[in-house]
């Protein structure tokens, strides 16, 4: 049986990670949608209980994240593009960092044939989150090939 969203779509990898954070009590995100982020953009749009507010900088959505956490004890994301978008957070993780705040970044990243050097819109940002985060990693999706 194929499994389905609450708007009774198939489900995307956002999906599930939307789901999975709600399920952890995660439901609030901040950011700026770009075209690297929007699958995670839309997946928070369809679940109820997940929560987007469009800030006017990433920076701002870091900050905002890192916030909720000193007065909640609640964890938020803040969510942003790659690239300039990713590299425009560093401040208020370093704010959320020294205060010992709870934030989880996410970001979009550009499809693999377009890394690398020369790459648009695209950093290592597994080598410059590194001395942000406490946990860094880089999320690959393998496309499947049709075998027609």
């Amino acid at each position: 049986m194929k499994k389905t969203t609450p708007e009774g779509g198939a489900v995307t990898v956002a999906d599930v990670l939307v789901s999975e954070l709600a399920a952890w009590g995660i439901t609030l995100y901040f950011g700026i949608p770009g075209s690297s982020s929007l699958p995670l953009v839309d997946a928070v749009r369809k679940y109820p209980d997940a929560r987007y507010i469009v800030v006017r900088h990433e920076q701002t959505a870091a900050l905002a994240a890192s916030a909720y956490n000193k007065f909640t004890g609640k964890i938020a994301v803040c969510l942003t593009i790659a690239g300039r978008g990713a590299t425009n957070l560093a401040t208020g993780l370093y704010d959320a960092k020294e205060d010992r705040a709870s934030v989880l970044a996410l970001s979009g990243q550009a499809q693999a044939q377009y890394t690398g050097p020369g790459g648009i819109q695209e950093i290592d940002q597994d080598a410059f989150f590194r001395p942000i985060a406490v946990f860094n990693n880089t999320v690959a999706i393998r496309r499947r090939r049709s075998n027609s």
